[in-house]
């Protein structure tokens, strides 16, 4: 692989691991922001929000984590992963990030539905905006299983190795 190639990649490696470190600070102050209101005994409803806002961000981290790892073990060097996370190329990869993107997509709407409380509460309450939204996780979650099935090694050869019939 060219020299140059490998500088781009490690560069993106290198971004993907620094998001990374952010995303999990980020989840770090929200849970320690979370933890302090309910050991004081002042959460609400809010803070549950957080909460399921901090899972959210810490899929995220582990998801751009694993693509910083696979980014790695398929151009650079081989590192051990587990069975589940071993990339055989880049579709496989992105079909895993895709998958990330699905629940980080549901976990979020998941938050908008227990939003929709105090969206009651306020005078500005548009339940139609949650609906849109649905819609468009919706298409957006179909689009991406179809990207899934779709891909050029749909059926990864590593796992099923080919049957040789001699007779």
């Amino acid at each position: 692989m060219p020299r140059f190639f490998r500088i781009g990649i490690f560069t993106g490696v290198v971004g993907l691991i620094i998001s990374t470190l952010l995303v999990f600070s980020l989840a770090a102050l929200r849970l320690a922001k979370v933890g302090g209101a309910i050991l004081k005994g002042k959460a609400d409803f809010s803070e549950e929000l957080e909460m399921i806002g901090t899972v959210d961000l810490l899929l995220l981290g582990i998801g751009i984590l694993i693509i910083a790892a696979g980014m790695i073990s398929l151009t650079m060097r081989n590192i051990p992963m587990p069975r589940g996370l071993r990339f055989h190329d880049l579709h496989q990869l992105k079909s895993t990030f895709s998958s990330f993107l699905i629940l980080i997509m549901a976990i979020l709407y998941l938050e908008s539905m227990a939003s929709l409380k105090q969206m009651e509460m306020s005078t500005q309450s548009k339940p139609e905006a949650l609906l849109y939204g649905g819609l468009g996780f919706l298409a957006v979650t179909i689009g991406l299983v179809i990207f899934q099935r779709g891909g050029p090694h749909h059926r990864q050869e590593s796992d099923h190795p080919p049957t040789h019939n001699q007779g």
